[in-house]
């Protein structure tokens, strides 16, 4: 689902940013998930356990850092409510 720009600096802000910055940091800026066509270097925060399972958006342990190749490949795969063991 497209989020406008707008709405998702209303919806997440300055707090976002600054947790996402903190997660980049803390994984040192490599991708968490590497699946198929991995770029390895980090530019985007991917949420564990999607927002619409239920997932914390500021929870640091739902949090991990993803290339743009592996978030994107990893939204289109959910169709299902993921385990939570991981």
């Amino acid at each position: 689902m497209a989020c406008t720009v707008k709405r998702w600096n209303k919806t997440y802000g300055s707090t976002w940013r600054n947790v996402r910055r903190h997660v980049l940091d803390r994984d040192q800026y490599r991708c968490q998930i590497a699946m198929p066509g991995c770029t390895v270097t980090a530019t985007q925060v991917d949420h564990v356990i999607p927002l619409a399972f239920g997932g914390s958006p500021f929870d640091m342990a739902n949090l991990r850092a993803s290339c743009a190749s592996c978030n994107a490949g990893r939204s289109n795969k959910l169709r299902r409510k993921p385990s939570r063991t991981w």
